[in-house]
């Protein structure tokens, strides 16, 4: 239960928010924009949300390291795409290489896998997951209001459009997923110069029902970054995401969400069957483990 609100909350976040919902590094400093783009802010939200929804996730596969840090630790994992869906191997736990117990218990999860059944049914998750980023990632310019506040340039010399976002009265949420975006205002980056969507932050500014009060209610004061880049070969993925929420699930059990989760090291990797990626995650996290240590 917990992790479908939590899938509601992250792609709300984003896109694939996501969700479906960035930057290989820190944004520089501000700076008055000497030339602001001539059309409304709205319209160049609604041309980078159609260049998303035209140029999702390249055809290509990847692997990819993802680290996942809570309150009560980290951990770190390698997952690579496959035809029929993504999978994940642990590599550490707590910047440590898992011991042997836990080692041999997550790779009986993985192994488990290998039943069609279970595969399809986790791919299945996981597309529904892509359908729900979309929904709010196409909502994104009728769901706010947007003014342009500067630009900034990314390490790498790209030159971003920041823009303040607000929500937009007149704007009736068609799903409960959408109806987060009534609470929120914040901050959207664009890169112009591929015309994506590179950060969105977040915060709640009141207490947001959602499924119409019948789910579950976020809290006040919750907040979200997410961000997104080319991470090579014109592919662009999520790189960072963090969120802290609280509120409730079915109004009566307490949520609490605080997370910071970096995605890196992304590489191709050719199509395979989910053997194949077991295989190769295998060795590769194998090797990863060795060399986890001090290195985030």
């Amino acid at each position: 239960m917990r992790a479908c609100y939590r899938h509601l909350v992250a792609t709300a976040a984003l896109l694939t928010i996501a969700v479906a919902v960035c930057l290989s590094g820190a944004l520089g400093e501000a700076e008055v924009p000497h030339n602001q783009p001539s059309m409304p802010p709205v319209e160049l939200v609604r041309k980078a949300v159609a260049n998303e929804m035209e140029h999702p996730k390249t055809a290509r596969f990847y692997m990819w390291t993802d680290r996942v840090v809570k309150p009560k630790g980290s951990q770190t994992k390698q997952m690579v795409e496959t035809p029929d869906g993504i999978i994940a191997r642990l590599v550490a736990i707590n910047d440590q290489p898992l011991t042997p117990e836990q080692r041999k218990a997550d790779d009986n999860r993985i192994d488990r896998l290998l039943d069609p059944a279970k595969m399809r049914a986790k791919a299945a998750q996981q597309k529904e997951d892509e359908q729900h980023g979309q929904k709010l990632l196409r909502a994104l310019p009728e769901a706010f209001n947007y003014a342009y506040a500067g630009t900034e340039t990314t390490p790498q010399g790209h030159q971003v459009i920041k823009l303040d976002f607000s929500p937009n009265p007149n704007f009736a949420p068609p799903d409960h997923e959408t109806q987060v975006f009534q609470g929120v205002q914040g901050h959207l980056w664009i890169d112009t110069r591929v015309m994506r969507v590179a950060k969105i932050d977040g915060t709640l500014f009141r207490d947001v029902d959602f499924g119409w009060g019948v789910l579950g209610r976020l809290d006040k004061g919750g907040s979200f970054v997410v961000e997104q880049a080319d991470v090579g070969n014109g592919h662009w993925d999520t790189t960072r995401m963090e969120l802290k929420f609280d509120g409730r699930i079915l109004m009566v059990k307490r949520l609490h969400i605080e997370e910071t989760e970096t995605e890196r090291d992304f590489r191709p990797v050719p199509e395979m069957s989910v053997q194949q990626a077991l295989e190769m995650l295998r060795k590769s996290s194998d090797q990863l483990a060795s060399a986890v240590r001090g290195s985030y």
